[in-house]
């Protein structure tokens, strides 16, 4: 029970002790006055006294009351003051989460972009990869190209080494040809002994010049000079045309020049055609 339910715990009674009195007022006019005045007067001090013990007992209730009052008023600020550091405490942490929100948004965006960029480097990357795949492929292509041309080098480093070896000799071979030649008082020009060309020369017509002049083949390295005469054959299907004969006129070491011979012309020089010499004298000894 709670204090106010006291309270009116005690103004009932009281009030029920001043119905209790006009009673026995009421009562004392059919009675003995002086037994009933004297009972009344009991009564009444027993009554003031428990009258007393109410008053006394209702002061410590209100005494209480306000005590207790006090202490729920402490509790209540306590209590606002909680509330308002809570509030306080829950503001802050609002401000966190939105905070904490807006990074996370940041961070769903950074990732996306992240993953965009991934993307886009792995796209980058398998190129690369292709670009990569096709410089080793190119790679291993020249190097064995390189091998070859290397070994190709090589190759023809020996056979420069093989032609200078080669060319000396020539070179000793015509010196010592002509010293012989002069101790002979003869001079190193052979086309004014001969005009007979090297036996089993042969070459082709590379070009076909106006005014007659046509370029062959074969030149110095395979004994031409100038004032030799060979014979242009065309060969078709296995068989062998006689077109006529040239005349050497100008040698460089690998080609030469001529002039067609008109008496000779039985057709139109062409570009592919066979030179050789025919030597017409062992044909008629045969």
């Amino acid at each position: 029970m709670n204090l106010i339910g006291r309270m009116f715990i005690v103004l009932i009674f009281i009030m029920s002790i001043m119905f209790m009195s006009f009673s026995v007022v009421i009562y004392a006019t059919h009675t003995d006055w002086k037994k009933r005045s004297e009972e009344t007067s009991a009564k009444l001090k027993e009554s003031e006294t428990h009258k007393k013990q109410l008053a006394d007992a209702r002061d410590n209730m209100i005494r209480e009351f306000n005590e207790e009052l006090s202490r729920r008023r402490a509790v209540i600020a306590d209590l606002e003051t909680k509330v308002e550091e809570l509030s306080k405490e829950n503001k802050r942490y609002q401000d966190e989460l939105t905070q904490l929100n807006e990074e996370k948004e940041k961070g769903i965006a950074s990732v996306k972009l992240s993953h965009e960029s991934m993307q886009s480097l792995r796209a980058e990357v398998d190129g690369l990869r292709k670009d990569l795949r096709k410089a080793q492929e190119e790679w291993a292509r020249l190097n064995t190209e390189l091998v070859a041309k290397t070994d190709e080098a090589h190759e023809l480093a020996l056979q420069l080494t093989n032609y200078r070896s080669v060319g000396e000799k020539l070179l000793q071979d015509y010196r010592d040809a002509v010293d012989v030649l002069k101790k002979h008082g003869l001079k190193p020009q052979p086309e004014l002994y001969t005009g007979i060309p090297p036996k089993g020369i042969q070459g082709l017509v590379t070009e076909v010049r106006p005014k007659g002049w046509v370029e062959i083949s074969i030149g110095e390295d395979s004994g031409l000079v100038r004032g030799h005469e060979l014979d242009v054959v065309r060969n078709i299907d296995g068989r062998s045309s006689y077109i006529g004969k040239i005349k050497v006129e100008r040698t460089e070491a690998d080609r030469a020049a001529a002039t067609i011979i008109p008496e000779f012309r039985r057709g139109t020089v062409q570009r592919g055609d066979s030179v050789e010499f025919i030597n017409t004298a062992e044909l008629t000894a045969r």
